[in-house]
């Protein structure tokens, strides 16, 4: 089905449901004030016969049934042609003055009526239809028990419902007809710039992403048009963002390359020297450490290439946990050998509990004072300060050592980027610390700020948004 078409059919499905429910409210709404109308009406007549009658029998000693038959023809006379009296004693038709009277049910209205001041209203109904408003009210005159009948003919309200239905029918057919002209011939006219957008989505879909359909209209179209154009520039710029992601892989893989081929050649020439070669058992003691050494480079770097690995795979559960417990256990544990380097570590904590994995988070902590510890040389000072927000906890690790320049600031959690290449390599370093530590931060929605200063220092400021639980 054509655009057009779904536009004009969804325009003319929308006006009908809209043209129909309202003038079926209106309608309604109508029949059911003209039904109250003619009720209060009808009441307010009974009311007034009713009354007549009460004033004429108080001053009239001599008023009988005659008295009141004679007052009733009187009353009907004055009325409407339409309008219905009958009277009943007990259950004797005194006077009736229309058919319908054969139709009032005087059980029904005797057990209706509560007493002589209550007025009592019920529908006679034809054909599932009203047909007649009967109101009724009893009398009582010289200890005679009357009752009073009022019976209003409803029929012109059907008729009245029935020319607006008949009205209502017949503009529907005509607001209908117009409408499903004139949504064709506008929608004709929309449509005709789709086809130009059709062109340029068969440009881009065979490579050209340059092609734009430069549509200029102050319309959805228009805007479908400002968005395909946006969307194509934004592919060009995808397509120059793959190109240096494959760049980059490639970086990646050079480095890791190089980072593996340095321990694998010093580990093969060790093991072919003392394969080869009469040692002495300095010599070879010395081959095998380095050997030892190096093998211990390639399975750290092994680890935290299967951390980086994992955590691009699986999902995250974060789970109820206590920063200031688990910082506390890191610093407790790295305490005894960071004091052996000459380096003292302080800390400072905040209870609370906050939504984090408890494995990643350990690995971050250490991972950010192992940072802090390669650059420092010689004695020195740690700070470790925790810290709980709204949504998480802050975690900061700062240091007193050498420092890093501001361009390698903005690299430093790329994968085997290392400010000091040739001291982190002797300190056993891969470069994917803090490619790790941004991978558990992402994990946990949070975010990473350093700051740095070349020989006064570093601070790592961490901020996690796993989510806080208030106790």
């Amino acid at each position: 089905m054509s655009y057009k078409l779904k536009l004009v059919l969804v325009i003319t499905i929308l006006l009908t449901i809209t043209f129909s429910l309202g003038a079926s409210i209106i309608i309604y709404r109508t029949y059911q004030q003209s039904f109250e109308r003619e009720e209060k009406e009808a009441v307010e007549s009974l009311q007034r016969v009713r009354g007549i009658i009460g004033i004429v029998a108080d001053g009239n000693e001599e008023f009988d049934d005659e008295s009141i038959i004679e007052m009733m023809k009187k009353l009907e006379s004055e009325g409407e042609s339409s309008d219905i009296y009958m009277l009943y004693k007990d259950e004797a038709v005194l006077y009736s003055s229309g058919q319908a009277s054969k139709d009032v049910d005087i059980k029904k209205i005797k057990n209706g009526i509560k007493g002589d001041d209550d007025i009592y209203v019920y529908y006679k109904k034809e054909k599932k239809s009203i047909r007649y408003i009967v109101c009724s009210s009893c009398l009582t005159v010289e200890n005679n028990k009357y009752y009073l009948c009022f019976i209003k003919d409803a029929e012109h309200i059907y008729e009245m419902r029935r020319s607006m239905l008949r009205i209502y029918r017949n503009s529907f057919l005509v607001i209908v007809f117009v409408t499903i002209i004139t949504t064709w011939i506008v929608s004709s006219i929309m449509v005709r710039p789709l086809s130009k957008l059709a062109k340029a989505t068969n440009a881009i879909a065979d490579g050209n992403y340059s092609y734009r359909s430069n549509i200029k209209r102050l319309d959805e179209i228009g805007g479908l048009s400002q968005d395909f154009d946006r969307m194509a520039e934004s592919m060009e710029e995808n397509v120059e963002l793959l190109e240096e992601a494959a760049r980059e892989k490639d970086r990646f893989m050079g480095a890791f390359t190089h980072e593996l081929k340095t321990p694998m050649t010093s580990i093969i020439g060790y093991s072919e020297l003392l394969m080869t070669q009469e040692l002495s058992d300095e010599d070879k003691e010395d081959a095998l450490d380095y050997i030892h050494s190096e093998a211990k480079r390639l399975e750290n770097l092994s680890l935290k290439l299967l951390q980086l690995f994992v955590m691009d795979k699986d999902k995250v559960e974060l789970a109820k946990c206590s920063p200031m417990e688990i910082t506390k256990d890191i610093v407790e544990h790295l305490r005894p050998g960071l004091k052996e380097a000459g380096i003292d570590i302080s800390l400072k904590t905040e209870k609370g509990y906050a939504l984090l994995e408890q494995d990643l988070v350990r690995t971050l902590i250490i991972n950010l004072i192992d940072n802090s510890r390669k650059a420092i040389e010689g004695n020195g000072h740690i700070e470790v300060e925790q810290s709980m927000t709204e949504d998480g906890t802050i975690i900061a690790i700062s240091d007193d050592g050498k420092g890093m320049p501001e361009e390698a600031i903005k690299k430093v959690t790329e994968a085997f980027y290392r400010v000091d290449k040739a001291r982190s390599r002797a300190q056993g370093g891969a470069g994917l610390g803090l490619s790790i530590v941004a991978k558990i931060i992402e994990l946990h929605n949070g975010s990473l700020d350093i700051q740095s200063e070349l020989g006064k220092g570093t601070r790592i400021e961490v901020t996690l948004r796993g989510g806080r639980i208030n106790e």
